[in-house]
């Protein structure tokens, strides 16, 4: 079996193909490559990874099945944010108007005198 890793432009990417399953010697049994099985393997080798990106199920009784690609993101450690600062609110008090009586308006104009 051909486990190659390359890791590039933030993604991981897996190539596996496996031998061509043979009855003659020497014998190769049947056998599948799954998602599971890559994800064990990135393990053990101890390659940190994120979310699958595209998948393959390798199966090695026909030629075009017995390789395939897997992609993963990249998992980058992330730096945290400093913590806030904590702030105070201050509330408000409401400004009260003092209502002003109104002034009498006189009138401008003459009364008639009879």
């Amino acid at each position: 079996m051909i486990f190659d890793i390359k890791q590039e432009d933030g993604k991981v990417i897996v190539e596996v193909e496996i031998l061509h399953q043979r009855r003659h010697h020497p014998i190769v049994t049947r056998q599948r490559f799954q998602t599971k099985d890559v994800l064990k393997e990135l393990e053990s080798r101890g390659i940190k990874h994120g979310k699958v990106i595209q998948t393959a199920n390798v199966k090695n009784w026909r030629e075009h099945t017995r390789r395939g690609t897997w992609i993963f993101e990249e998992k980058s450690i992330k730096p945290l944010d400093k913590p806030a600062k904590k702030v105070i609110l201050e509330v408000e008090k409401e400004k009260t108007i003092a209502k002003k009586p109104k002034a009498k308006i006189k009138s401008t104009r003459k009364k008639k005198v009879e």
